[in-house]
C-alpha cells in the first residue's frame, strides 16, 4: 500500500463523521430559522377574562375580538366553548414552582366544542395562586391566557 493509500484510509472516518457532523449542523439551522420566521408571522393574541372566574361553579369568559372563549369545569372534564371553529386547544395548570405538562382538548362533534379529562395534582401548595393556561389557534392566528382558578375544585385539593 502506498502512504497517499494509508493516509486516505485513517482520514476518510474522520472525513465522513466530520461531514456527517457540519451537515446536521447547516441543516439544523435552517430549520431554525424556518421555524423562527413562522412564528414571527404567527401572531399571538391574548384572550381577555370579561368575567368573574370562578370555576367549577361558574364560567370563566375570555375574550379578544370577535372571538368568544367559554370555560366550564364539572367534577371530571374541562369543557370549551368558542363561537368560531378552533384548529386547536391546549391547557395546563401551573403554580409558581411547577408546571404541569399542557393536555390537548379533544373535539365533541364539531371544532366549536372541546372536551378533556381533569387529572387530580397531588401536592397543591394552598398559599400559591394556582394559574389555568390555554392555548388555542384558528385561523392562522394564536390565542392563550392565564387566569387564577381557585385551589378547591376536582383538580386539586378540596
Amino acid at each position: 500500500m502506498t502512504p497517499h493509500t494509508k493516509a486516505a484510509t485513517i482520514i476518510a472516518p474522520f472525513l465522513l463523521i466530520g461531514g456527517y457532523i457540519a451537515a446536521d449542523f447547516f441543516q439544523t439551522s435552517k430549520q431554525e430559522q424556518l421555524l423562527t420566521s413562522e412564528a414571527k408571522n404567527t401572531a399571538a393574541l391574548e384572550l381577555t377574562l370579561s368575567s368573574d372566574c370562578k370555576m367549577p361553579e361558574e364560567s370563566c369568559i375570555l375574550r379578544n375580538d370577535k372571538l368568544v372563549i367559554t370555560m366550564k369545569a364539572d367534577a371530571k372534564h374541562f369543557f370549551l366553548d368558542s363561537n368560531r371553529e378552533l384548529d386547536g386547544v391546549t391547557l395546563g395548570l401551573a403554580q409558581t414552582d411547577r408546571i404541569t405538562r399542557g393536555v390537548r382538548m379533544q373535539r365533541i362533534a364539531d371544532s366549536y366544542r372541546w372536551i378533556t379529562s381533569i387529572r387530580q395534582l397531588s401536592n397543591l401548595k394552598e398559599d400559591d395562586q394556582l394559574l389555568l393556561r390555554i392555548a388555542l389557534e384558528t385561523d392562522e392566528k394564536r390565542y392563550y391566557a392565564e387566569f387564577p382558578i381557585s385551589h378547591s375544585g376536582p383538580w386539586g385539593t378540596n
